[in-house]
């Protein structure tokens, strides 16, 4: 049987090859092909929302977030733009970057199914044509999401490298339609870039420096007030304060995990120069020491590799 299936390999190969000239290229450093957008999704979770959740609560991930909505209809607010979804929409959450939802339907006729990962190099720029757009899954897409569930449950001979081949695929099949879309015109943008926005990114790139509302909103020439609401409209009864908090909070989730950094280090990465201050306030929004969340971590990481391997 083996020397069987051996032979229809290869048969394969030479089919595939046919009349082609296949002739040894001159140098091996041209002529050939590249990854679409090459990057390697890791560490991927899957789950379903509960009715018990709060969906209207501003949050912030480290990592990122593929979210399809199942049921009901919303309108998802990502740093500051309003998208409506329904049914069957999907979007793209980045690192670190702020979104809440509104319901426009009744609570318990609201669910959806979130596919979380990371990526080996942290590098999500390939992905960035998908960001803050409302995406549409087709058939093969739905095909993809499913294996992706069926590995993530470990369901039939589903192995890992199945689910991490599905999940590459679905996202450089949304990338080339939105990029198609672009240079077809076709693309509609809901709202053009605004100030919520711009304040939201003036944040990403300065949390771990001391900045204020006073100083925020020196920088963009309007009045605490103003700022003030601003945050109220987009964020609801989030405030600037706590929002640069939770971006710290996150980052230094991140370096926790996946650096080897000392706490006294990452403290002064996340804007904190005492890092008794920043052990505090790490303490006071995840229940758990800094210390003490980079051993479970590390725990749990292993107690997973195992049992997958088993």
């Amino acid at each position: 049987m083996a020397e069987k299936e051996k032979n229809m390999a290869l048969s394969h190969i030479r089919e595939a090859i046919g009349k082609n000239a296949l002739k040894p290229p001159l140098t091996l450093f041209s002529g050939g092909f590249s990854a679409e957008a090459p990057f390697f999704p890791e560490d991927i979770l899957v789950w379903k929302s509960s009715s018990e959740q709060t969906v209207t609560d501003v949050s912030i991930h480290q990592r990122m977030i593929l979210k399809i909505v199942l049921s009901g209809d919303v309108v998802t607010i990502v740093d500051g733009l309003r998208i409506p979804m329904k049914a069957s929409d999907m979007i793209l959450f980045f690192p670190y970057q702020f979104h809440s939802t509104r319901l426009l339907c009744p609570r318990s006729e609201y669910s959806f199914l979130a596919i979380t990962f990371t990526e080996r190099a942290r590098n999500y720029s390939p992905l960035l044509p998908l960001k803050n757009h409302l995406l549409t899954p087709d058939t093969d897409d739905a095909q993809k999401i499913a294996c992706i569930i069926r590995t993530y449950l470990r369901k039939e001979s589903s192995v890992p490298e199945k689910g991490v081949l599905a999940l590459m695929e679905l996202l450089l099949a949304q990338r080339r339609k939105i990029l198609q879309a672009e240079q077809e015109g076709r693309l509609s943008h809901y709202v053009p870039r605004e100030t919520a926005d711009r304040i939201s990114d003036y944040f990403r790139n300065n949390f771990n420096k001391p900045i204020s509302l006073k100083s925020v909103a020196a920088e963009f020439g309007m009045s605490e007030e103003t700022i003030r609401r601003i945050f109220h409209r987009s964020y609801g009864e989030i405030t600037p304060g706590k929002l640069i908090s939770r971006l710290r909070m996150q980052f230094a989730v991140e370096m926790l995990e996946h650096t080897e950094e000392p706490i006294s280090r990452i403290a002064e990465k996340c804007g904190y120069s005492d890092p008794f201050v920043f052990s505090r306030a790490f303490k006071r929004q995840t229940g758990s020491s800094p210390q003490k969340h980079r051993k479970q971590y590390l725990a749990s990481s292993e107690e997973a590799e195992k049992s997958f391997s088993n």
